[in-house]
């Protein structure tokens, strides 16, 4: 089935019982804290270069570039890209055929690599043999890699409310997701269940509910 991330997707999502997003928008009062946790837990630094991937609307990379970090986002849905910040506009790509080096090449991006790239609740719309494919380009691209996915056990997620998104087909524990990680040019360097200010409603709800798994790319022992 091809999925579409398109309007009903984020602005009716709930109704229509496409996805978990209703009147998806722009709420600095929400965003702001929560990009300042990233910022915050991932040691970002003023002109520290980052990648989000799967920014949807590109919220999260408007935030990071008002903290001074040299913020980029890529996202499938051609949709989110075209209705984004408009500050951040030039910041945005759209990616094609899970393309990684195709997508940097419209963002105009100068860098041989990322200090970080960070994917919040992206990875588990993917199909595996297509997260084995990114995470092998990504490995090039970027020292580290920061990944927050649902867990869920024999098919089922342990916050139920995540079946809500059609879009959500990958349903594992954290045991698999760190083998794939470490399977396809990632080690493991820490893995938690609660990073303060990112997800904290369904951290009440079900404490081991996601994960949170801090990477080191391979490609990048030496520096």
């Amino acid at each position: 089935m091809k999925t579409k991330f398109n309007k009903d997707y984020y602005t009716d999502g709930i109704a229509k019982g496409l996805s978990c997003y209703e009147n998806y928008r722009w709420i600095p009062e929400l965003t702001y804290p929560m990009a300042h946790a990233f910022f915050n837990f991932l040691k970002l630094r003023k002109n520290s270069c980052v990648l989000e991937f799967g920014c949807a609307h590109g919220f999260l990379i408007k935030c990071l570039f008002d903290f001074g970090v040299n913020a980029y986002g890529m996202d499938i849905s051609d949709y989110a890209i075209k209705n984004s910040h408009t500050d951040i506009t030039n910041r945005l790509a759209l990616i094609k055929s899970n393309n990684i080096k195709n997508a940097l090449k419209k963002l105009n991006f100068k860098k041989k690599n990322f200090d970080w790239i960070i994917s919040k609740d992206v990875f588990e719309h993917i199909p595996v043999n297509h997260l084995k494919f990114l995470l092998k380009q990504m490995k090039k691209f970027t020292k580290k890699l920061f990944v927050v996915v649902p867990l869920g056990d024999n098919s089922k997620y342990r916050i139920k409310q995540y079946h809500l998104d059609k879009t959500h087909i990958v349903i594992k524990n954290e045991k698999w997701w760190s083998n794939l990680f470490e399977q396809n040019g990632f080690k493991v360097e820490k893995a938690f269940y609660k990073v303060d200010g990112i997800k904290d409603k369904w951290y009440k709800i079900n404490k081991l509910g996601n994960g949170f798994f801090v990477l080191k790319s391979k490609n990048f022992y030496e520096v």
